[in-house]
């Protein structure tokens, strides 16, 4: 409640530092319904157990849109009701609270991007759906499931970007993460606390090409496990091929420092990188027609990741790929896969461990106070090393979201 409370008031105060004039306040109330099919609903291990789960999720939406940027909050809560294991039905299986902006314009030179995040989760599964990706500010969460418990996740970011020159940027940034199992804990699960911070000096040489350095560091403490301290830097670059096809790089190398609570002392170097190109179409030629958009991403990336739930920091590969499109004007596909695989830096190759995703969906939208929506996911992990399990897991929803959207002013 408290992280609740600190969130809307960092948004209301966002929202008096624009005159009213410039900005236009929209209200969204919603209610999702969705059933599931669920194959393993205790994320097991052999002996899984399937049912079908009835889910519903009112969420409230509230966005401030100015001429230069756009400020959000997002809050939702889901009750589950099963079928058959009807022990486990609750009235607040998942709680997801979100504030976010595009950049925020202070000076001509100036700028800044807040977000923040607050998740309670009944499982994994739902976690790893709900925590915010993409930030580098906000680590991503490691891609490996455990069986079913509550945990509490929130995290935030603060990144400021200056003009230095018409053609150079300086980026400074800080986040932070933490996650909390609030029950079932065993040995392998480790509270833990992540803070990072990341600074980049970038130079446009083109309209298109621009190159420069980044640093970036992360203190990752766990509660049952061997804390790190990890220094990563390298060059990064970005090249705009087309308005539509754009391309970002980041190489390196990390330097990762391990304590354990027994006294023993590590130091790894390790090369870094990542890979991520865009492409998106949009046409809103035809006035007849809403906005048709085609967007693709794929994101390839080489690091050392702390947070999990093992209590350890682990060297990540990472491929991730996703398609939007909206082929018609009440139509849209949504394809998104990820495969990860998590080494451990200790000897004994604790957590080894291998996961791929895969979501399909579809949605109909007949109404613009109504969408409907078919998908599906696939999950399989397997474990090599002593901590985890081999997992599989599938999932299918059919729900139907109402909501409208009100101006306040």
């Amino acid at each position: 409640m408290r992280t609740r409370l600190v969130a809307v008031g960092t948004l209301c105060l966002l929202f008096s530092t624009f005159p009213a004039s410039a900005a236009r306040l929209d209200l969204v109330p919603s209610v999702s319904i969705e059933q599931e099919y669920d194959s393993n609903v205790f994320n097991t291990d052999g002996n899984e157990k399937e049912d079908f789960i009835l889910h519903v999720t009112p969420a409230i939406t509230l966005s401030l849109k100015m001429p230069e940027t756009t400020l959000s909050l997002r809050t939702s809560i889901t009750s589950d009701n099963y079928f058959r294991y009807t022990e486990q039905n609750t009235m607040a299986a998942a709680i997801f609270l979100a504030i976010g902006a595009s950049p925020i314009s202070l000076t001509p030179r100036l700028s800044v991007s807040p977000s923040g995040y607050f998740v309670r989760s009944q499982d994994s599964y739902r976690r790893t759906q709900l925590v915010p990706t993409g930030d580098p500010l906000v680590p991503t969460t490691i891609v490996a499931e455990d069986q079913a418990q509550t945990t509490r996740d929130y995290g935030g970011s603060l990144r400021a970007t200056y003009l230095v020159t018409p053609k150079v940027d300086f980026s400074l940034g800080g986040g932070f993460t933490t996650r909390q199992y609030l029950d079932n804990v065993s040995a392998s699960d480790s509270d833990s606390k992540v803070a990072t911070g990341d600074a980049t000096l970038a130079y446009r040489f083109t309209p298109v090409l621009s190159s420069g350095f980044f640093y970036n560091t992360s203190l990752n403490n766990y509660k049952q496990g061997v804390d790190s301290r990890v220094h990563s830097m390298g060059v990064a670059g970005a090249y705009r091929y087309s308005p539509s096809v754009s391309l970002s790089a980041r190489a390196g190398v990390a330097r990762t420092e391990e304590s354990s609570p027994s006294g023993i002392d590590s130091t790894t170097w390790d090369p870094i990188g990542s890979l991520t190109m865009e492409y998106v179409v949009e046409d809103s030629r035809s006035p007849a027609q809403a906005k048709r958009e085609f967007r693709s991403k794929l994101n390839l990336t080489v690091d050392q990741v702390g947070g999990g739930g093992y209590g350890l920091t682990t060297r990540r590969h990472a491929a991730t790929f996703s398609i939007g499109d909206r082929f018609a004007p009440e139509w849209w596909l949504d394809l998104w896969a990820r495969y990860e695989y998590n080494v451990s830096l200790d000897a004994a190759q604790s957590e080894d461990i291998r996961s791929a995703t895969g979501t399909a969906g579809l949605a109909y939208q007949p109404a613009v106070w109504a969408t409907f929506r078919l998908s599906g996911t696939a999950f399989r992990q397997w474990s090599y090393g002593t901590i985890g399990t081999d997992l599989v897991r599938y999932s299918a929803f059919l729900g139907i979201t109402f909501g409208k959207e009100y101006n306040l002013y």
